[in-house]
């Protein structure tokens, strides 16, 4: 098999497509490996394509509709699962000894700060998860420093490419050969119970640890995070390590950029030590905890713009922003947060309704500034300020719902969506996060009614059209996600 040879322009045309797909760059000394993936996709490959220049115009072919299964399932065997339970203990180290203990310390003094008995908020995202050794370890990390955790409003979000990892993930079932650092064997009795599959003796993670980990299909060379609809905002921690090693350099900028946008101010970045030069977290500063080099989101670093799929990112330069020249408080206030400059909006708008007679837009895009920083209580106060200037403007509900989903009260928040489709029932996120609401209240009907009215109100939006106050979600992702939880739920 490793000497099966593709012609050099059909090498090229295969490269591109996978490339174009999901990111995954195959250079000439990586020419084997792609060719071999090719080969065994020949071999079960649908309506009785041989040839791989068939092939490619079948791959080609499904790029412009809406159906990816051949190249989902040519893009599972180039990926690599290689994993293990506490992968890399300097870094793991960090983490425990460090980083979480920190992070669970600022996240309990926020949450008294909020009072009326607010559940302390953690949200982590192992991106590139594979077979899920990584995510679980962080939530059995969670669970061996945090002797209150049924109090606390977790999610350790876990993503991959390979949806057959994923499903492998979701199983929580591991042999010996995962458990192979030294923490995994100390914890292993603790959190494991003896198991067979297929066979084999294996192991199987406890329900109480499992429940933590949200699995789910994701692309990180697509467009759509950070964003709502891929849970992909408000990270305080995000591993992504020995991923990036698969993609060209400008696609890794891409990546790195958006993940600065999807964590929280002093949230961290946790890559592997083969990842590229420094240069490339220009935007983070660096830290050297327990011998190993991680990455944080602070102030002093440079304000990364949010990743606009229409053009090609620039490299990420030390340099800020470009001036907003914009004499309306309001316009500029919003060119400032597309371009991560969400404090100086703050001030901008702080100064704008103190001095003038306050628009409700302008409270509300004040009170959205603030929960972009994840300061609720700020966030709160400024919308019920909008509320009383303007009592119909549905932006405001909108705001309301996101800071009751963030502080654990989903029927208030609920309550606040019904009022925006009241307003503006052609609001299709309204109608989509009403539905992640209702599937975790376990409202299954009302949740599929939901989803319903979305893939409605995306049938004359064109696919690549890009929805307001999204966070550059195109229509196609929104229905291509909607229809997927349509079919999760039956």
């Amino acid at each position: 098999m490793s000497e099966y040879r593709l012609e050099d322009g059909l090498f090229w045309q295969f490269r591109d497509l996978v490339q174009t797909a999901s990111g995954l760059y195959f250079p000439d000394k990586k020419r084997t490996e792609l060719e071999t993936a090719v080969h065994k996709a020949l071999q079960s490959a649908p309506h009785g394509i041989t040839d791989p220049a068939t092939y490619c115009r079948h791959l080609r072919l499904e790029a412009t509709s809406h159906v990816r299964s051949e190249m989902t399932r040519l893009l599972n065997l180039l990926t690599v699962g290689e994993t293990h339970f506490f992968r890399d203990s300097a870094q793991f180290n960090a983490l425990a000894q460090h980083i979480l203990p920190a992070l669970i310390n600022r996240k309990r003094e926020a949450a008294a700060a909020m009072g009326q008995g607010t559940p302390p908020q953690l949200r982590l995202w192992s991106a590139g998860c594979a077979t899920g050794e990584e995510a679980y370890s962080l939530a059995i990390l969670l669970h061996e420093l945090i002797p209150d955790i049924a109090q606390w409003r977790i999610l350790i979000l876990a993503t991959d490419l390979n949806e057959n990892y994923l499903a492998q993930a979701r199983q929580a079932t591991y042999y010996d050969w995962s458990f192979r650092e030294e923490r995994a064997q100390q914890l292993r009795s603790r959190y494991f119970q003896p198991a067979r599959q297929n066979g084999r003796d294996g192991y199987q993670l406890q329900d109480q640890v499992r429940r933590l980990v949200t699995f789910a299909p994701h692309n990180l060379a697509a467009d759509d995070f950070p964003g709502t609809v891929t849970n992909t905002v408000y990270m305080d921690l995000i591993l992504c390590r020995n991923v990036s090693i698969y993609f060209a350099p400008e696609t890794t900028r891409q990546v790195v950029q958006r993940f600065h946008q999807a964590l929280v101010a002093d949230g961290w970045l946790v890559v592997g030590h083969a990842e590229p030069s420094l240069a490339t977290y220009s935007a983070f500063t660096g830290h050297i905890v327990n011998g190993t080099l991680l990455y944080q989101k602070t102030k002093g670093g440079t304000a990364v713009p949010p990743p606009r799929p229409q053009f090609t990112l620039p490299a990420i330069q030390p340099t800020p922003p470009t001036a907003v020249s914009s004499t309306d408080p309001y316009e500029e206030a919003g060119q400032l947060i597309s371009h991560g400059r969400i404090e100086a909006a703050i001030s901008l708008l702080e100064k704008a309704v103190t001095t003038q007679s306050p628009q409700a837009a302008t409270l509300c895009l004040l009170a959205r500034a603030y929960a972009d920083l994840g300061q609720w209580p700020q966030a709160r106060r400024w919308c019920e300020q909008a509320r009383v200037v303007d009592p119909l403007l549905p932006e405001v509900y909108d705001v309301l719902a996101m800071i009751e989903t963030h502080e654990g009260r989903p029927e208030a928040a609920i309550h606040n969506l019904k009022k925006v489709l009241y307003l503006d029932p052609a609001r299709p996120l309204a109608h989509f996060h009403l539905a992640l609401l209702y599937k975790k209240q376990s409202q299954v009907v009302m949740a599929q009614r939901a989803l319903k009215n979305v893939l409605h109100r995306m049938e004359s939006v064109p696919a690549e059209s890009i929805l307001p106050d999204s966070d550059h979600t195109s229509a196609g992702r929104l229905t291509a996600v909607a229809q997927r939880l349509l079919e999760e739920m039956g």
